[in-house]
């Protein structure tokens, strides 16, 4: 076989909406807004410059049902630009974009394929019509929802080819709790089909961008812009070389045009306002370098105990400081957005000290230090149900780290409001 390139992207989620920043001006909310047009102009671009034989999409080109005619043209307008270079490109759609909206109804050059709703075959060809370079198996989500294990229906190259094949699906492997378990299924079922590579797309952390290297080499490349603070770091591709053996050799490549980040600052040993401020600004300029000249998003976590936490507690202050340190970031390449500072200290009391003094205060702490968890989960998840949900919509079992969270800030939040007054030393 001839050794060939090629691009693995998904979750493009071109014309995301961005909702839920915390007082962002016009001119950022526009700036973001246009990222994943960029991110995707950036894409074509990769593909262009690496010369590259073709690109896989795995899924969720667009970020909804509901936004589509500038997302349409624009991803028209770029797949055209490869087609005009010789480059093919190959495209599942997934849960944000499925074939029954209208999103995937736009006419696309005749080197784009689309996979149809159920897995079906295409082959890669150097130049869109020169020699065979890959047999590719893909398929659509047909509607939002998929629960199958769509794994299951794929199988190996037709006619006995046995050349370089490829999987593009877009699922969620081995349960990913941090996604809906759309197309649920293993590492085994993927292993088991008989394929060289998997493109996957669904799931946008970096920490599990490649699952497996080898036989076969399975991949995640994760979205190409960040779209919110839970999407921190470099978003972008893979660019992945196939040798003459079949061998692959992949590279990330990032292609977002904003960067998200949180930072954790520690207040012990700060003295005070300024200092934590230098801290923080400091902490900016350093992602800020990381990220390579792109515009960035903050979110900052104040951590730890010193006696700076007096100090955030009072009413304004955090919003104060969020202003200050937002001005003292804006200065420098490119902008940069404070979206929120979020007070997570403690004070400087010692909890095991005042649970084991024998009065009221000792008695409270040691009670909410025994309390059962799981009876903590069930009697939070009544007070959800019937303020947010309903008694219609029963509410799903909450997270046991969110609520083991909850209770050891009630106990911070008890401790600091009755035995700071006391001795607790």
């Amino acid at each position: 076989m001839q050794p060939f390139r090629f691009v693995h992207a998904a979750d493009l989620h071109i014309d995301s909406p961005f909702k839920g920043l915390r007082g962002i001006a016009d001119d950022v909310a526009t700036r973001l807004r246009a990222s994943t047009f960029e991110a995707f102009r950036n894409l074509i671009g990769l593909c262009i410059q690496e010369r590259a034989d073709f690109l896989v999409i795995a899924g969720d080109v667009y970020d909804g049902a509901d936004r589509g005619i500038r997302a349409q043209r624009r991803f028209r307008e770029g797949l055209t630009e490869l087609a005009e270079h010789g480059i093919q490109t190959f495209v599942a759609h997934g849960n944000h974009d499925p074939l029954d909206t209208w999103n995937s109804r736009s006419v696309l050059p005749e080197m784009t394929h689309i996979f149809g709703p159920e897995p079906e075959w295409a082959e890669a060809r150097r130049g869109g019509n020169g020699e065979l370079l890959a047999h590719i198996q893909g398929v659509s989500y047909p509607t939002r929802v998929v629960e199958d294990n769509l794994a299951l229906q794929f199988g190996p190259p037709p006619n006995g080819y046995d050349g370089f094949s490829i999987g593009v699906l877009h699922c969620n492997v081995g349960g990913n709790s941090n996604h809906d378990n759309y197309a649920p299924c293993t590492l085994e079922d993927l292993a088991s089909v008989g394929l060289d590579y998997w493109a996957l797309g669904h799931v946008h952390s970096p920490a599990e961008r490649v699952l497996r290297e080898r036989a076969p080499m399975v991949v995640y490349p994760g979205n190409t812009q960040g779209r919110h603070p839970n999407e921190p770091g470099p978003r972008g591709a893979m660019l992945i070389d196939v040798n003459a053996a079949g061998e692959t050799r992949s590279r990330f490549v990032p292609l977002d045009v904003v960067r998200w980040e949180t930072l954790r600052i520690d207040i012990a040993g700060l003295p005070g306002n300024d200092a934590l401020i230098d801290r923080v600004t400091g902490e900016i300029e350093s992602v800020r370098a990381a990220a390579a000249g792109r515009d960035l998003v903050c979110r900052v976590q104040l951590t730890g105990r010193g006696p700076l936490h007096q100090t955030l507690r009072e009413p304004g202050n955090l919003d104060e400081l969020r202003e200050e340190i937002h001005l003292q970031a804006a200065t420098g390449s490119g902008w940069t957005w404070v979206d929120d500072v979020r007070n997570e200290t403690r004070p400087e009391l010692d909890l095991e000290v005042l649970s084991s003094r024998d009065d009221f205060v000792g008695e409270v702490l040691r009670r909410a230090k025994s309390l059962d968890l799981e009876s903590c989960q069930e009697l939070l998840a009544e007070v959800f149900r019937s303020r947010n949900t309903g008694p219609d919509r029963p509410l799903e079992r909450l997270d046991s780290t969110q609520v083991q969270a909850w209770v050891q800030d009630a106990q911070w939040y008890l401790a600091e409001t009755l035995g700071s007054g006391g001795n607790d030393s």
